[in-house]
């Protein structure tokens, strides 16, 4: 089993503990209330973070991951005060569909998986009961918002340029193979201006490819629609004066002599709203609802005592790309 898989499904802090029920022998990182994360805690979590990630974390990941925490133990403490309840069942219930999604039907399999993650089956249930709580929380603070197709529509109007389809071209071309003898270049060269003529003399540029292609002095096909951005450069500079049905001239690339014919222009546009009406939904009520919990969550911090000090952990050094 992927080690990303059920960390990525429980985020929540494991081990999360009261100050009464700690002597502590090391810097606090996190408190929120009662509930504390100091450096060891901290260090493994880091760890953890860096295996989802599968690489190690910059400066503002790590940053991000304990202000992510201390939004975790906010909302925990909240749950606790609605007295937000999960059953042992429940946990069970979700450990086991951790299971089956990942098809770890074997015990000694599954605590093998947790070994390598370095976590022991009591952190990974008190993980997932974490979650539950939090999710339960958010299902009773957080009603999921409501958007209007007029929302959605002024959200597409916005979002115009990210839904832009670039101009696109159907080609076909051949490639003549240079080789390294003296006057190779010129010969084929040669032969591809030949090509070109008779192409435009006939109109049969694709037969043409295919006897070339047929003789093993070349390569060559019909290209499909391509978007003009994802051209080689020496290929966009060839097709930007075509119209329809011309015939470049040939031109060196590093396969050979390229020598291409516009089939087709499509002109850039945009995808239609109904195409992307269900993504705009989706990011818009996401942001409104992720929204919603920063609210919730900033005045939960106005009312507890929350302290973080990331200063007392040693954070990564490399900044972020």
């Amino acid at each position: 089993m992927r080690r990303s898989i059920i960390l990525a499904a429980t985020t929540l802090l494991c081990a999360t503990t009261l100050v009464a029920e700690r002597t502590l022998v090391e810097g606090i990182v996190i408190r929120v209330n009662e509930r504390i994360l100091t450096t060891r805690d901290m260090v493994r979590r880091l760890s953890e973070r860096a295996g989802e990630m599968g690489h190690s974390l910059t400066i503002q990941e790590a940053q991000a991951l304990v202000r992510e925490i201390t939004d975790d133990l906010c909302l925990l403490e909240r749950a606790v005060e609605l007295k937000v309840e999960v059953e042992d069942q429940d946990v069970d219930d979700a450990i086991a569909r951790l299971r089956e999604q990942n098809q770890v039907k074997d015990d000694a399999a599954f605590a093998e998986s947790l070994k390598a993650m370095g976590i022991t089956l009591d952190q990974l249930r008190a993980r997932v009961h974490d979650n539950i709580v939090v999710n339960r929380l958010l299902s009773r603070e957080v009603p999921r918002p409501q958007v209007t197709e007029a929302e959605l529509r002024q959200r597409y109007a916005q979002s115009e340029e990210r839904y832009r389809i670039p101009e696109r071209v159907r080609l076909e071309h051949i490639i003549l193979a240079v080789g390294t003898g003296v006057g190779e270049e010129e010969r084929v060269l040669a032969n591809a201006r030949r090509l070109v003529a008779a192409a435009r003399a006939s109109g049969s540029f694709q037969t043409l490819v295919n006897e070339e292609v047929e003789a093993g002095r070349g390569i060559g096909g019909d290209l499909g629609t391509v978007a003009v951005p994802d051209l080689r450069q020496e290929v966009a500079t060839a097709v930007a004066p075509l119209k329809t049905g011309e015939i470049s001239e040939p031109f060196r690339t590093p396969t050979g002599i390229h020598v291409v014919r516009l089939v087709e222009r499509l002109g850039a546009t945009s995808k239609p709203f109904d195409e992307v009406a269900n993504e705009l939904r989706y990011r818009e009520e996401e942001e409104r609802y992720r929204s919603h919990i920063s609210g919730i969550v900033g005045d939960l911090k106005k009312r507890y005592v929350v302290e973080t000090h990331p200063e007392l952990i040693n954070l990564p050094a490399t900044p972020a790309p």
